[in-house]
């Protein structure tokens, strides 16, 4: 099997002739890893641990988006959503803090009227193409933070929940609107890719590591609606709809899959997402994606635990396709090398 055919059956719950793998990871392990091997290109990193997903994403030409320093010589970076990020240097890695949000104080529909959605027009689609040409036999990925992960960029968290609770038609409208992007967005990778786009993929963190962060009525309220339409997207351009969400939520999994999304990811180490329940529960309905736990194994983990966690979830979920290779999260830089090999060069077929 090609990377694509085996990614392609394991979502449709047919066997394929191994475990279909991702990879994800912060750059700095990139960097390490390619040292540790001395690969100088990312292909080969991909090929030694024998990935089948890559993604693609078109190339930004809308307006000039210019870094600049503040007075402690941080990093303060700009995005196109018009939120703005200060690079942090930690003793482990360089992380982003969100230190502007567009969106802060809006109370009314009036009030939004200041605010400018990115227009799909910033983006070069040819370059879809290009990238798709480059990896004929893997599987395809595309996609970024979704409705809510973005708006929480454009406003503090908790000033978005009292707009859902005080305000639910500014709450809406937000999201609404900032869907009505990413539906034509997307449509136009789809369309670029001309049948080679395997997965769309928007990211939204929907729970904590206890809980959901609103009940699942909200979550119908607020976002069912647009999570159908994008998974509708996907499905009439013979994608597949993979959501992610971290956290805690279980109580969902139901309303993911009546909304046509097929994979789930990232299956965090916390109650209610146990491979074995998942599979008891769900399986054969959606595939899972993800679960070797990148908080507490994968950092401080043997080799050999890594591996025997690794073949649990190969073999609990993925004993009929329905299972897709993964760290819960991406590999971050306080993960040691050899427990990264030890992911992926665990036994794959089951």
């Amino acid at each position: 099997m090609t990377s694509r055919e085996r990614v392609r059956a394991a979502i449709r719950h047919q066997k394929p002739d191994r475990t279909p793998a991702a990879y994800e990871a912060v750059g700095s392990v990139n960097q390490k890893l390619m040292k540790h091997y001395g690969f100088t290109s990312y292909d080969q990193l991909l090929e030694k641990f024998q990935i089948d997903i890559v993604p693609v994403t078109p190339r930004y030409i809308g307006p000039e988006l210019k870094n600049r320093v503040n007075d402690k010589g941080e990093v303060i970076r700009p995005s196109y959503w018009g939120f703005e990020e200060t690079l942090h240097q930690t003793e482990i890695d360089l992380y982003s803090l969100t230190s502007y949000y567009p969106l802060h104080g809006v109370e009314t529909l009036e009030d939004l009227e200041r605010y400018t959605y990115p227009d799909p027009d910033w983006f070069d689609y040819d370059s879809i193409k290009e990238q798709c040409d480059r990896y004929p036999d893997k599987a395809i990925i595309v996609g970024h933070e979704g409705p809510f992960q973005i708006v929480t960029y454009l406003m503090e968290m908790d000033e978005f929940f009292m707009l859902m609770l005080d305000e639910p038609e500014v709450a809406q409208r937000i999201l609404d609107k900032m869907v009505s992007f990413e539906l034509e967005y997307y449509r136009r990778i789809l369309e670029a890719g001309n049948g080679r786009i395997d997965l769309l993929r928007p990211h939204d963190d929907y729970g904590t590591q206890i809980s959901l962060l609103f009940s699942v009525e909200m979550w119908r309220q607020f976002f069912r609606e647009n999570t159908k339409k994008l998974a509708d997207l996907a499905h009439k351009y013979g994608a597949f709809y993979q959501q992610h969400s971290c956290g805690a939520i279980r109580p969902l999994i139901p309303e993911f899959i009546s909304c046509g999304v097929d994979v789930l990811e990232p299956i965090q180490k916390v109650q209610g997402l146990e491979p074995e329940r998942l599979q008891q529960e769900f399986g054969g309905k959606i595939t899972f994606h993800g679960g070797i736990d990148t908080q507490g194994l994968l950092p401080y983990g043997t080799p050999e635990q890594v591996r025997t966690e690794t073949r649990r979830f190969i073999e609990t979920l993925g004993q009929n396709g329905g299972y897709i290779l993964m760290a819960s999260q991406a590999f971050e830089g306080d993960v040691p090398i050899e427990n990264i090999e030890a992911v992926y060069e665990t036994e794959r077929r089951v």
